[in-house]
């Protein structure tokens, strides 16, 4: 067997007991032999357990970033309620199917109040990170009269906080998808209805 498709199986089989059982309590072993080799075996291509994690977070924090498009923010240029719109379905859509992110997403749920870098790194994808990349969509659509003046991160927190509410809700209760994709969509247009200067096409 190839080591990159040895190190993929072992990164897969990781994220897989890290979801379930969180950090702490999977064994070296326990992810070896979930993919048929032994424990020992796992040091000819991490560091361990923790270099497992290392190398899983790095590479899912590389690929939700270019899966969502904003690897490059300052590349993101939103100018109206529809790219808004758009840009935010398609994070929601990801964030709730991406097999990964869900499982990152329960591991660090479990872990959260275990470990230090955990409960920061929860706090990061959950509120820090969508409330800096959206703040700071909505100062720019402010400054540029597209949005009603108002505070930008408070804007910002009134438009992340539901939806993270209803993330949480379809994680417990995967059958809600179709339910919490489409309250999402309606309270972003809600959002875009109350806060955006209309346009004669609105």
């Amino acid at each position: 067997m190839a080591e990159g498709s040895t190190r993929e199986r072992l990164l897969s089989a990781a994220l897989d007991l890290f979801s379930v059982k969180g950090y702490d309590a999977s064994s070296v072993d326990e992810i070896a032999e979930s993919i048929g080799i032994k424990g020992p075996n796992i040091y000819k291509y991490f560091k361990g357990k923790q270099g497992l994690y290392d190398e899983l977070m790095r590479t899912c924090k590389e690929g939700y970033y270019k899966s969502m498009g904003i690897e490059a923010r300052s590349r993101i240029k939103i100018t109206s309620g529809a790219e808004l719109k758009e840009l935010s379905m398609k994070q929601i859509h990801f964030t709730l199917t991406n097999d990964t992110v869900k499982k990152l997403r329960k591991m660090l749920n479990i872990e959260q109040y275990r470990s230090e870098e955990m409960s920061h790194l929860t706090t990061y994808f959950q509120y820090g990170n969508l409330l800096d990349l959206y703040s700071n969509i909505f100062r720019k659509l402010i400054d540029r009269g597209v949005m009603l003046p108002g505070d930008p991160e408070l804007l910002g927190l009134e438009y992340i906080a539901p939806t993270a509410l209803l993330i949480q809700v379809c994680d417990r209760e995967p059958e809600k998808l179709a339910e919490v994709l489409d309250k999402s969509e309606k309270l972003i247009d809600l959002f875009i209805e109350k806060n955006f200067v209309p346009t004669e096409e609105q």
